[in-house]
């Protein structure tokens, strides 16, 4: 049918058609963040024509009908189009779309289709929607997630952590970051754009730091056709209370687990084997929340607390063996099982989470902050840390009158932020606090050789080790320079340690 006798049934709202299966709202609100960020201004919004534009192509209604819809030159159209619409899908997606014909399927891809209504469809886009993926309906959903109905920014961390999951098949994906950097938060988000395409969505808080055990019963039970029995379960619970505590069994328990003749050594690796084949058979989604709580306190990163040490063969068996599921962790700690792996393939991923950048900007408007020019010098205090800076401005307004210039004169105010900062250092072992403090006493970045001849190590190979591990806890950062690399703090974490934190005798 030619351009001329096509007939274009076009409602007053043009392309309305497009909220039958299109989640738009969210899709208006994340091309939106995703214009800003291309235009490296806040005040951009997306146009009522460039909503317009794309409704059109998710209708999959080419320029050129768009053009005649619309009593425009399609010249001008396509212009639009490749200085606008499809540079802000670039910056969402990773990806550079070749045509017009490609944004219905990137955009499925990354979670805005919803179910389909056929009759209201553009038919070419009937015939295309047949060939993908279609979202999956009756999901299992165990555990609760955080709100996220007010979220900022992180379009580019979404994009990445989606193209990971969703086109790379990522089984294992690490979301790192210090205390309040909006790492579970980020988690949350993720779940809900993802969530149609998986069976099963399990989300667990590990902050309590359950067992193994414990969460194996969870997760198996969540997603086996063939729950555990009882029997079963006694197997798991004791195994760790027998192995990892050296505690004695209540007698009635003991009897029936010895009446069963089931205690072996390999029940827990038995257990992640099973866990193994349900993420075989179906496809799951599993958060596992505050990772860093199984670990130990003033030890080097990485290290397991005593009766945890099976969840690093956990994080091995997930991220090496072939399954069609995705397990995320979020962690103030990089795990040395997610080093280890990653970087070989495709399927073990992590990220960490820097400042949240110009997005924080909203923040500050929304708590009534109008001192626009400090905005800047506000966000580098606290590094961009979406947390400090939501205390930060409700002390600005109760206590300041409003006044960012006040509370910066004397460095960062810490507020109720210190507590958090408190339990990230509550973990850290006596060297990495006394490095720490070496590097507060720094007006500037400093080199290793500094930091080895102010500590007076006795084997620099322990600093080294000590210097790793506060980069995977996310407390210093590097800077490149010339002929070496140097270490800095964060100015909130130098304000931290110059004021509270205590030096420790080694």
């Amino acid at each position: 049918m030619t351009q001329q006798n096509k007939p274009l049934q076009i409602p007053a709202q043009k392309f309305i058609e497009a909220e039958a299966c299109w989640n738009l709202q969210q899709l208006y609100a994340d091309l939106t963040a995703a214009k800003q960020e291309y235009a490296i201004s806040r005040n951009q919004q997306l146009t009522p024509l460039e909503k317009t534009y794309l409704r059109g192509l998710l209708c999959n209604y080419s320029p050129q009908e768009i053009a005649a819809a619309l009593h425009r030159k399609c010249t001008g159209i396509r212009v639009d189009l490749s200085r606008g619409l499809y540079r802000y899908i670039e910056v969402l997606t990773l990806q550079q779309p070749k045509d017009w014909k490609e944004v219905p399927s990137m955009l499925e891809i990354y979670g805005y289709k919803q179910k389909s209504s056929p009759e209201t469809l553009h038919s070419t886009l009937i015939n295309s929607a047949q060939t993908l993926q279609s979202p999956i309906e009756n999901r299992t959903e165990w555990g609760l997630a955080v709100d996220t109905s007010i979220f900022y920014g992180r379009t580019t961390e979404l994009a990445n952590l989606r193209q990971w999951i969703l086109q790379e098949n990522s089984r294992l994906v690490a979301i790192l970051g210090m205390g309040g950097i909006g790492k579970t938060a980020l988690a949350s988000k993720l779940r809900n754009m993802i969530k149609d395409q998986f069976e099963c969505l399990i989300w667990i808080d590990l902050s309590h730091a359950p067992l193994l055990a414990d969460t194996l019963v969870n997760l198996i039970e969540c997603l086996s056709d063939r729950p555990l029995s009882d029997v079963e379960k006694l197997r798991l619970f004791s195994h760790h209370k027998k192995n990892f505590f050296q505690e004695p069994l209540e007698f009635s328990l003991d009897s029936l687990i010895a009446s069963t003749n089931v205690i072996e050594p390999t029940i827990i690796a038995e257990a992640i084997q099973r866990l193994i084949h349900c993420l075989q058979k179906h496809r799951c989604l599993i958060i596992l929340d505050g990772w860093e709580a199984v670990f130990c306190t003033g030890q080097l990163t990485g290290n397991y607390r005593k009766g945890y040490e099976a969840y690093g063969e956990l994080l091995k068996q997930v991220g090496e063996l072939q399954h069609q599921s995705c397990l995320v962790l979020t962690s103030c700690e990089k795990p040395k099982e997610i080093a280890a792996l990653e970087g070989q393939n495709q399927s073990v991923r992590s990220l960490k989470l820097g400042s949240l950048g110009q997005a924080t900007v909203e923040i500050f408007k929304n708590k009534g902050l109008s001192e626009e020019s400090q905005y800047s010098e506000l966000i580098e205090a606290y590094s961009g840390n979406p947390l400090a800076l939501k205390i930060v401005t409700t002390t600005i307004n109760d206590m300041f009158g409003g006044s960012i210039a006040n509370v910066l004169r004397n460095g960062p105010l810490l507020g109720d932020y210190s507590d958090t900062l408190s339990r990230q250092f509550h973990r850290l072992s006596a060297l990495e606090i006394q490095l720490l403090h070496s590097m507060a006493k720094e007006v500037k970045p400093v080199g290793y050789e500094n930091l080895y001849s102010n500590i007076q190590q006795d084997r620099d190979s322990e600093l080294l080790k000590a210097l790793e591990s506060l980069l995977r806890r996310s407390l210093i950062e590097t800077v490149q320079a010339e002929s070496e690399t140097l270490f800095a703090l964060q100015p909130a974490v130098k304000k931290y340690l110059m004021s509270v934190a205590r030096l420790p005798k080694i």
